[in-house]
């Protein structure tokens, strides 16, 4: 109990999981849907945001890290396994940066969305704003742009404090993710 206790409390607890810190986080590409079954509650590091002061903390968290392989949008969709889950996420442009830089550098983060309504939460083509903020805010932020060649930092944060849940796929948007080079024998 003391462990959920400091989650609640703003407390840092260590997170051991692989992919639940920057450094460890899943690689993943633009093919298929990403399933995390069950969430390990820990994390509580305060996160800056460029929008949401004095920002937020990585609560329960996961980290995807993905290169972009063609600029353009990205579209992507967090279906919690229970919908009375509030899910919170944030992206950030790590390119040629320690991933820990996320936790001390505001200028990083490139999107984000801390909308206090439970369900599905992503981007979309007709949202409004590259950022929400906690409360009762949307629950989609616009597509953000990617650069080609440059290394991105996904953060999903479960502020439900419990262990279910969610689905990630990536969708819409018009940035590629995959590398689609034919590898080449030397």
């Amino acid at each position: 109990m003391l462990g959920l206790l400091a989650c609640f409390t703003g407390t840092a607890q260590n997170c051991t999981t692989p992919g639940q810190n920057p450094a460890t986080a899943f690689p993943v590409c633009g093919t298929g849907v990403f399933i995390q079954s069950s969430v390990t509650l820990c994390g509580g590091r305060s996160i800056p945001n460029p929008k949401c002061n004095p920002g937020y903390d990585d609560r329960n968290p996961y980290y995807y890290k993905f290169t972009c392989f063609e600029s353009g949008t990205l579209g992507f969709l967090i279906t919690p396994n229970n919908t009375s889950s509030d899910y919170d996420w944030q992206i950030f442009d790590i390119t040629g940066r320690n991933p820990n830089d996320i936790f001390s550098n505001v200028s990083l983060t490139i999107c984000s969305n801390w909308s206090g309504n439970p369900g599905e939460t992503g981007t979309n083509a007709t949202a409004a704003n590259l950022h929400e903020c906690g409360g009762n805010t949307p629950q989609y932020s616009q597509w953000p742009t990617l650069s080609r060649g440059h290394e991105y930092l996904l953060m999903i944060s479960h502020f439900s404090n419990t262990q279910a849940g969610y689905k990630l796929e990536f969708k819409g948007g018009t940035a590629r993710i995959t590398d689609t080079t034919l590898p080449l024998l030397k």
